[in-house]
């Protein structure tokens, strides 16, 4: 599991550096993010909604974890 400490860094820097993350990541493989960053509650699930990737959980508090399944069956699919 790759784990994205994202504390501190605003908008848009968690969400690239999620995407990033999720490109080279293994089908099935888990990434954690967590972020400080408030506008990330909307983008994340919103990414994750649009680009297929699973968000298994959202855990806010002063700091906001997100637990998301990468979904790369696709880019699989196409190699």
């Amino acid at each position: 599991m790759q784990i994205l400490d994202c504390t501190d860094v605003k908008c848009p820097l968690p969400l690239l550096k999620l995407k990033v993350a999720l490109s080279s990541a293994s089908h099935g493989e888990f990434i954690r993010l967590i972020t400080t960053d408030p506008i990330s509650l909307r983008d994340i699930p919103a990414f994750c909604n649009r680009s297929g990737h699973r968000l298994v959980t959202k855990t806010a508090g002063l700091k906001t974890e997100f637990l998301i399944e990468a979904n790369n069956s696709l880019r699989n699919r196409l190699k």
